[in-house]
């Protein structure tokens, strides 16, 4: 199947008016409720008790917004891209800094590196899913975020076994810790269940640019024609 896909970054008038799942998902946007001092005796270092103070504050700010909350993430930087075909939107990848995505507290692998991004979920329409959307949704923040000079991507992958249900697993927005893996991401916290994954962007940067020139010189040698030579008879 032709999909003629495209990638495109999701406004905030287009995030108001277009209708797909993740638009009314909440699930990165709040934690279960602990107190402050059982967060607290989780965190190891200086870093981790930055991290947990930006997160509680994102949180109850954005527990009063009655707007949706990927607008209220969106407006605060995080990055909302969207995957069409045929006009349809058919998938959705969030990312952005740590502290915008609340619910990382709930895990045992929390913190994330302060400097990272997280890379919260790739959802796609089922029908279109294992067609190579996700990755091309995942290549489109990879090379945003090398033009930023960020330099790593962190993620809280799920696991697949036998003490998960199936169906909670497919209903959840954690992306897959197999496609991570496979998309050059590295264990870097590990938990049967949700581990936190790691990609250098250095690594990659380097083929981006590689990429580009390639691409540059092709066009280059299509716009160069040899001249026409006429032969008197």
């Amino acid at each position: 199947m032709d999909l003629n896909l495209t990638i495109k970054d999701l406004s905030l008038k287009q995030l108001e008016k277009i209708r797909f799942k993740c638009i009314e998902c909440d699930y990165w946007f709040k934690c279960d409720k602990h107190s402050f001092f059982k967060e607290l005796s989780k965190i190891k270092d200086f870093n981790g008790f930055k991290i947990l103070l930006k997160s509680k504050l994102f949180e109850e700010v954005s527990r009063k917004e009655k707007r949706k909350k990927i607008m209220w993430f969106k407006e605060n930087g995080g990055k909302v891209k969207a995957a069409f075909s045929g006009g349809n939107c058919i998938g959705i990848v969030l990312a952005g800094k740590y502290h915008l995505f609340p619910r990382l507290r709930d895990f045992n692998v929390f913190p994330p590196d302060e400097k990272s991004v997280i890379l919260g979920c790739i959802h796609v329409v089922p029908k279109y899913s294992r067609m190579g959307v996700e990755k091309r949704l995942l290549v489109e923040i990879e090379k945003e975020l090398v033009k930023e000079k960020v330099r790593s991507i962190e993620s809280v992958g799920k696991r697949l076994n036998d003490d998960i249900d199936k169906e909670e697993y497919n209903n959840s927005p954690l992306v897959p810790f197999k496609f991570l893996i496979n998309n050059g991401f590295y264990l870097k916290k590990n938990d049967p269940f949700f581990p936190l994954l790691r990609l250098d962007l250095k690594s990659i940067a380097v083929s981006f640019i590689e990429n580009e020139e390639l691409l540059g010189k092709m066009a280059l040698k299509e716009e160069v024609r040899s001249p026409i030579i006429i032969k008197n008879k």
